[in-house]
């Protein structure tokens, strides 16, 4: 029987963001409000926190530094034994507040870094300075190895076309600044801009690999290669992209995780700034995805508010304890791949008759979007 606790909480400390993102899906939000969580939310949260959950993650669609108790916040959560995660973008970590999140307990601190050089950066998050974020790698770093106790650090990078060559210079740039983990995720097509950004729309397309594979699919299995080579790249991207073949590299098989579920697999759960309990990132704001021409709102949905009933009550509600069975089932349209019909645009009931929400058109489902 599959485990169906909560194991992975995120909390979201505020809504707010010091920096305006040239690609943020903030942009396309519809009719959403901005705000701090509450010391007396948060206590909720706390009071209610079950024994399962292993890992408070502070993150969400603002920046956690910005709410002024946020080391507070770390601290309760890190004396009550669990682990503390933090996502920012950097820019409000200098070395007093780097310190605090430490002495706090922080576990692992991760970065939002899109480009890896000052022009590329300053363009894509317009008023981000990429110099005073190296220092202020430097001063964390300085500091965590100082404790007796491990802390990692984290780098989350979102590629697109204009940064995507910067793929090469992460290695360097991670060992440079002891960077211990590096997410890289797709962006999230809000606007006509944006999806000209985008660098898997075939991939979208094809299974990679996936169950949709018919039996008699041939598998071919691949070495390492000389990957700069002009040929190399060319040939190489040719065979991943075909998706009629099961690939193995140097005897593992490649397969896009598409049409499941992490945040639901993996027991995680999301926490609004002002207390509304979301399954996912993508039901955790209304806002306007532009997708094949067209464009497509994507509605919020929560099951109740951890300030008006115990955060154990509304996990074990049925109506959520249902959504987690279709989830996990997944037999729902693949609107990802077609997106051509009324319901799509307006988040309605799926093809399959499914109610909404409906994750067919959920690129975070589809193995596109990943969040740390």
């Amino acid at each position: 029987m599959q485990d169906d606790s909560l194991k992975r909480l995120y909390i979201e400390p505020s809504s707010r963001c010091n920096l305006r993102c040239a690609m943020c899906f903030r942009n396309s939000w519809i009719d959403e409000t901005t705000g701090d969580m509450s010391e007396a939310t948060f206590r909720h949260v706390l009071a209610h926190l079950p024994e399962s959950v292993e890992t408070v993650f502070f993150g969400g669609m603002g920046e956690p530094l910005v709410h002024a108790r946020i080391t507070e916040m770390i601290r309760a959560v890190s004396a009550a034994g669990r682990r503390t995660e933090l996502l920012s973008n950097g820019a409000l970590l200098d070395e007093e507040r780097a310190a605090a999140l430490l002495e706090a307990g922080l576990d692992m601190l991760w970065l939002s870094v899109d480009a890896l050089d000052d022009a590329s950066y300053g363009s894509i998050l317009c008023n981000g300075n990429l110099a005073r974020l190296k220092e202020h790698m430097l001063s964390f770093n300085r500091l965590r190895f100082r404790l007796e106790r491990p802390v990692r650090l984290g780098l989350a990078f979102v590629v697109m076309k204009s940064n995507v060559r910067d793929l090469a210079r992460l290695p360097g740039f991670a060992q440079y600044y002891h960077i211990n983990e590096v997410n890289i995720s797709h962006v999230i097509p809000t606007d006509e801009q944006a999806a000209g950004e985008i660098l898997y729309r075939q991939v979208v397309g094809s299974d990679l690999g996936g169950d949709a594979l018919l039996p008699t699919s041939p598998r071919i299995h691949m070495p390492l290669m000389d990957w700069m080579q002009p040929d190399v790249a060319y040939g190489a991207g040719g065979l991943l992209s075909s998706g009629m073949c099961e690939i193995f590299l140097s005897g593992r098989r490649i397969r896009r995780p598409a049409r499941r579920c992490r945040f639901i697999d993996e027991g995680m759960a999301f926490v609004r700034h002002d207390g509304m309990l979301s399954p996912c990132m993508s039901l955790l704001r209304s806002a306007r995805l532009y997708w094949g021409g067209r464009q497509r709102i994507t509605k919020h949905h929560f099951f109740g508010n951890v300030a008006e009933q115990p955060l154990t009550e509304l996990w074990n509600s049925p109506a959520y304890r249902d959504f987690r069975r279709r989830v996990r089932e997944f037999e729902f349209s693949p609107c990802c791949r077609c997106s051509q019909c009324d319901n799509w645009e307006q988040s309605l009931p799926d093809c399959y008759g499914n109610e909404a929400p409906t994750c067919g058109a959920c690129l975070w489902s589809e193995g596109i979007i990943s969040c740390p």
